[in-house]
């Protein structure tokens, strides 16, 4: 096996820490261009059931990352990595190392330890866990604590050289505890022990001074005097810890609080924009920083929201090129500063949607135990991100689809019905221009189908301008208080010119009350559904009815034709739908016509199944407005 293409190893457990090891053997595994191996020793000891879960989520992450798995057994920890590192012949083993305080909880640095005394051929590389500050204990035996700790016993052993000499352990021992736990609580526990000590042989030099010579010989107390400060140092250690965890709790809370928060806003944005907005808010109100997502363009950013002064950032190509392949020593979730800035990626599903920019009001930067949430955070605005530029792609590809359905559709429909006039009007005209004498009855009819022809274009070319000027609101409804008799009328005269004396029976109320509608619009609609009836139903008896309800007024044709199948209620009103068994006739622009007028007036058309065959068209047309007052002679 080459060099190069040695294995390197991470060693995973059920710990936190797992993920920054994940993390950091994939950024080191592309940095060396070679594969990476995750390990998990099991040492037999007993396990819980939670862990062995957590172990298996860790493996599975760093498998769907690229790591081959292995699982082996071994009596140690040490043993099993080093039989791992022998085999596979890694070239790098990376640790973790507990953060506990107690020095024998360190099992990755005695597992570190003993790996290099086992002489291994590989490189091994421990990583500690980033804790803030705060959370870590500072707290040594420094020059300055020393002689704090000092001074409190020597004021402590004042104060119990001046305490009465009967019951002096009663007394004295609640003074030392409180100094211990004084010491415990500012300078830490190792400071509180060796205090302790020299509290007990205060104590010891104290009885056996003449004053307390009477209680020289009860050694006991001094056994139990050292046993109660060292006691009281361990509470006090305790109470700490329990306090560090509570923080630790509260401040977990706090991070899940805000990333919901985050997350709920983010979800409502609509543009890049917002998502910005968002983002700038809620890292400025938990961070204390200043942030804006930087978008990649051609050879320049986008820089989100706008920035009040010059930004020097290196190209997009570059600054993404980085951000993938990582230049950043130690953890590798540690975001990439540049120019006293962090930026993070925003990595979607297939590709980096930007940077996020993050800048922090203090010259000290921000601290380590916020990264993981700042990290968070950016997955959350890399998915809204995503999610913005899915639905804007899917929204293309949407109007596209329908543009080119739309075209299919047109071309499909209207195809035939241009063609047959055309033709007609083709055939007549080539004709009339045949050499020889033709009849007077046969030029007539040759003059009278091109007319007719010429109308049936009319009126197609018609329909298809009409709609598309009532979808982009290019006509206007002129609305006025009038009877629907008058429209009723004016649409069965219209229909009637054409095409005779038409079976219709029309039923209008005497009571009906004046309607706010553009007589030009309805009667149109009236002469869509009274003429696509005809074409159904032809011969048959068709119904024509009105009547009004509080704020509304209705009108219905009906007819008894084949009906409307289940299913198609709704698509009858699409432009260029035909009913399947439809065969010859119109292209389907009539009731999306009458749709189209109805809904500019406010108003709402459907068609339902009429008892005994047949369908029923009814349309309702809202009363708004107040109707004029009409003169006491009217009609």
């Amino acid at each position: 096996m080459e060099p190069q293409q040695r294995p390197i190893l991470v060693a995973l457990g059920s710990e936190a820490r797992s993920l920054r090891l994940i993390q950091a053997a994939l950024r080191l595994s592309r940095e060396r261009s070679a594969p990476w191996v995750a390990v998990h020793v099991e040492t037999g000891g007993s396990q819980l059931t939670e862990d062995a879960e957590q172990v298996q989520v860790w493996l599975q992450e760093a498998q769907r990352l690229g790591a081959g798995i292995e699982i082996v057994q071994a009596p140690t920890l040490a043993q099993g990595l080093s039989e791992v590192t022998r085999t596979t012949r890694a070239q790098v083993l990376l640790l973790g190392r507990s953060s506990d305080r107690w020095p024998w909880a360190r099992v990755g640095h005695s597992t570190a330890d003993e790996l290099q005394r086992r002489g291994l051929d590989a490189e091994i590389e421990v990583m500690d866990d980033r804790t803030s500050p705060a959370e870590q204990d500072s707290r040594g035996m420094g020059f300055g604590a020393m002689v704090g700790a000092l001074s409190v016993l020597a004021a402590t052993s004042g104060v119990a050289w001046l305490l009465p000499r009967e019951g002096n352990i009663a007394l004295v021992l609640p003074v030392y505890l409180a100094a211990v736990t004084f010491i415990a609580h500012h300078w830490g526990q190792r400071l509180a022990v060796l205090a302790s000590v020299l509290g007990a042989l205060l104590y010891n030099f104290m009885l056996e001074t003449p004053r307390f010579s009477g209680a020289s010989g009860h050694w006991p107390n001094l056994l139990f005097f050292l046993a109660m400060l060292l006691a009281a140092q361990a509470v006090v250690g305790l109470l700490h810890r329990l306090r560090r965890q509570a923080r630790e709790v509260h401040r977990r809370e706090v991070h899940t609080a805000s990333l919901y928060l985050l997350g709920r806003a983010l979800a409502r944005s609509r543009s890049s924009e917002e998502v910005a907005d968002t983002a700038a808010e809620h890292i400025r109100r938990v961070f204390k920083a200043e942030a804006c997502l930087l978008l990649p363009l051609a050879v320049d950013w986008r820089i989100l929201p706008p920035a009040n002064s010059g930004i020097n950032l290196p190209p997009p190509a570059d600054l993404l090129a980085r951000l993938e392949v990582g230049e950043r020593p130690g953890d590798p979730l540690e975001p990439l500063i540049c120019d006293q800035a962090y930026c993070l990626s925003l990595t979607g599903t297939d590709r980096s949607e930007g940077i996020l920019r993050v800048l922090p009001r203090e010259t000290i930067g921000l601290p380590p135990d916020t990264w993981e949430l700042l990290k968070a955070f950016a997955v959350q605005i890399a998915l809204a991100l995503e999610r913005l530029r899915w639905l804007e792609e899917a929204r293309k590809a949407q109007v596209e689809s329908e543009t080119e359905r739309m075209r299919s559709t047109l071309l499909g429909a209207i195809g035939h019905d241009l063609r047959t006039p055309l033709a007609a009007i083709h055939g007549a005209a080539g004709s009339l221009l045949l050499p020889g004498q033709l009849t007077d009855p046969a030029r007539r009819d040759l003059l009278t189908m091109i007319q007719e022809e010429s109308e049936r274009l009319a009126h197609l070319l018609g329909n298809i301008l009409d709609l598309t000027r009532l979808e982009s609101g290019a006509i206007q409804v002129q609305k006025e208080w009038q009877p629907l008799e008058e429209v009723v009328g004016s649409a069965l005269g219209q229909l009637e010119k054409r095409q005779g004396i038409l079976p219709v029976r029309v039923d209008l109320p005497e009571a009906l009350p004046l309607a706010p509608l553009d007589a030009v619009l309805i009667e149109q609609v009236l002469v869509n559904l009274l003429s696509n009836a005809q074409r159904h139903a032809p011969g048959r008896d068709m119904d024509l009815r009105a009547w009004d309800e509080p704020g509304w007024v209705h009108l219905e044709v009906a007819d008894r034709g084949p009906g409307i199948p289940a299913g198609y209620q709704d698509k009858v009103f699409e432009k260029f739908f035909r009913l399947p068994e439809a065969g010859e006739g119109g292209v389907g622009l009539g009731l999306a016509i009458c749709r189209a007028i109805v809904q500019a007036h406010g108003g709402r058309i459907q068609v339902v199944d009429r008892p005994g065959g047949g369908s029923s068209f009814q349309l309702a047309l809202p009363l708004d407005g107040v109707p004029p007052e009409l003169p006491e002679d009217a009609p």
